[in-house]
């Protein structure tokens, strides 16, 4: 079961755990500096912050000594309300078995169970005061807190990644194509990584397992925009491995007929503890890795009829 945030929601505790390290500053931050705390993308961060002050935790000032800062201090702000700033109440939208069987048109057994889990959850949660998550987040940086056993982050190594590549389309057609893509994302993202996993998994080191994969607009889904914040989640079958990556994908135009898909950001790699990956070994996977989406995404785009309005 996928017991994480979405990626909006991962990017608006980031931040809201930015504001409260420099809450007693007195300072404001501006975008710029929760972008460098946090390494969420620079396009993507203004309505993340957004979340933050309609959610009632934050404000903003706009301006040379403006920026965003929170309303109350962060022991006085749970974790519950930063989560549901970006996720919505927490709270269960379909019952838990499903609503197939004719005898459980009312309730279903497990609904009470599922309740109580939801709402002691719900509680742990409202119970964590943002300033106990910040305080941790000051530890980490410091080297001074010790990693708890079942850590999904250990020895983890991160890589810069860069490329491009030409749609033979013009922008607005691929604009339009690569929205009908979002659906498929996930099987591209399995291609790519299947394709470069076939030398290693000839060795015993890993094939690409279930993938989780996002593409949304900045701006909104409904948005013409021709930038979009790109993440992916690939948990490794054989061993204890798991590849994410964390950036902006963006459409340019080159001319009446062709495009370009570019795709920058960060990938993160948590190896086998019995057989980690060297960093130059990291490095050229990724970029391969990455280039293979690229290509496997552009044709995917090109194969998608022209339907421009």
């Amino acid at each position: 079961m996928n017991m994480t945030l979405s990626k909006r929601g991962d990017y608006v505790m980031r931040a809201a755990i930015a504001l409260a390290r420099a809450f007693d500053s007195g300072t404001p931050r501006k975008i710029r500096e929760v972008v460098a705390d946090t390494e969420m993308p620079q396009t993507f961060a203004s309505q993340i912050l957004a979340d933050l002050v309609r959610g009632g935790l934050a404000q903003s000032k706009a301006g040379r000594d403006g920026g965003y800062w929170l309303v109350r201090p962060p022991t006085e702000i749970s974790v519950l309300e930063v989560i549901e700033a970006a996720e919505g109440p927490l709270r269960a939208e379909r019952c838990a078995l499903g609503d197939d069987r004719c005898n459980w048109e009312a309730v279903c057994p497990l609904h009470e169970t599922w309740t109580a889990a939801t709402a002691a959850l719900s509680d742990l949660l409202a119970n964590t005061s943002l300033a106990e998550v910040a305080a941790r987040d000051a530890a980490i940086e410091a080297g001074t807190y010790s990693a708890p056993l079942d850590s999904h982050r250990s020895h983890a190594s991160s890589v810069a990644v860069d490329d491009r590549v030409q749609v033979e389309l013009g922008r607005e057609a691929a604009r339009l194509a690569l929205g009908r893509q979002r659906g498929q994302l996930a099987d591209v993202v399995q291609a790519a990584l299947g394709t470069e996993a076939q030398p290693e998994a000839t060795t015993g080191r890993r094939r690409p397992g279930r993938v989780e994969c996002s593409l949304e607009a900045v701006g909104g889904r409904r948005s013409a925009s021709d930038r979009y914040l790109l993440a992916w989640r690939v948990a490794g079958v054989d061993v204890g491995t798991t590849d994410t990556f964390e950036g902006e994908l963006s459409l340019t135009s080159v001319d009446d007929e062709r495009s370009e898909l570019q795709v920058s950001g960060t990938w993160h790699h948590r190896p086998d503890p019995a057989d980690p990956l060297p960093t130059a070994e990291l490095e050229r996977q990724a970029r391969r890795a990455l280039r293979s989406f690229l290509r496997g995404l552009a044709g995917a785009v090109e194969q998608e009829p022209v339907l421009v309005r």
